[in-house]
């Protein structure tokens, strides 16, 4: 197949690229050009260059020799704009495949693919984005917290933690949270695998359902070789510092089940735990 990568040279796309190559598929890479110009995708010949805010830009770039599309990019934040762009995917007779987030579940704590979706502020509309998707024919993945090649929110955790001398979790008071994780690898083995064999179906990319995030935060300070101890950061103080909708996300309790995916593409996730790779891992 020939699949047209948005977002590929991001944290998420730029593994869905290396793994779509490796299963023999050609890959386009769509990205926003470099400030100076074009720029290069490691491993890509075929680079399309546009904005996700320009629906023209991402029409042009869905041409007839694409089978399917993965949107791994970030949403612009404009509802109006990101479903326009949305509904340009679903109707443009591809494979589309779109890279969501359990935070489109809310607090739950036994969710499973079928659950029904409580989005927080930060993803307000995200649950209208799934539905374009679905009823255009496309696969919603899911991906719990990302970890992995040293980035994502542990790699933000561990300098917060190396900045206080100690590990640290949001938390708006009462018990601390629990996160489900997935490592970025994994994650795109089964991004891939929805391309290949996928339904129109939201799959959960989860390996870990519910890790106490104190005990991440311990692993975060021994990582940065700091007190290996987890304080609480209070949500206020967190929005301070990161952002209203960011910090209520982080504190964010989650349980969240992907037996059905497992069962419906065969995925098995291999890599290690956030726990582990936080400490002999890739953010070691």
């Amino acid at each position: 197949m020939k699949v047209l990568v948005i977002g590929a040279t991001g944290y998420i796309g730029a593994p869905v690229g290396e793994r779509l190559v490796a299963q023999g598929h050609e890959v386009a890479a769509f990205v926003r050009p470099a400030a100076d110009g074009d720029r290069q995708v490691p491993g890509v010949a075929d680079v399309r260059y546009g904005d996700l805010a320009d629906v023209a830009a991402l029409e042009k770039a869905i041409t007839a020799d694409l089978d399917a599309v993965v949107h791994a990019g970030q949403l612009t934040g404009d509802q109006d704009t990101d479903l326009a762009t949305i509904a340009v995917l679903a109707g443009s007779s591809k494979k589309v495949v779109y890279v969501s987030g359990v935070w489109v579940l809310g607090e739950t704590d036994g969710a499973d693919e079928d659950s029904p979706v409580n989005p927080i502020p930060l993803v307000a509309y995200r649950d209208k984005v799934e539905r374009l998707v679905i009823d255009g024919g496309g696969s919603v993945v899911r991906p719990g917290v990302v970890h992995g090649r040293g980035a994502g929110i542990p790699a933000l955790l561990r300098a917060q933690a190396a900045r206080r001398g100690s590990g640290v979790y949001v938390t708006a008071g009462g018990t601390a949270p629990t996160w489900t994780f997935v490592h970025v690898d994994d994650l795109a083995e089964l991004i891939v695998a929805a391309v290949e064999k996928g339904e129109p179906a939201v799959y959960h990319a989860v390996s870990e359902e519910a890790v106490p995030v104190t005990a991440v935060a311990e692993a975060v300070a021994r990582s940065a070789g700091v007190k290996e101890t987890a304080e609480p950061w209070p949500l206020g103080e967190a929005a301070q510092e990161l952002g209203e909708g960011f910090a209520e996300a982080l504190a964010l309790s989650q349980r969240v089940s992907a037996a059905r995916t497992r069962q419906a593409l065969g995925w098995r996730p291999a890599r290690p735990g956030i726990v582990a790779d936080l400490v002999e891992g890739s953010y070691a």
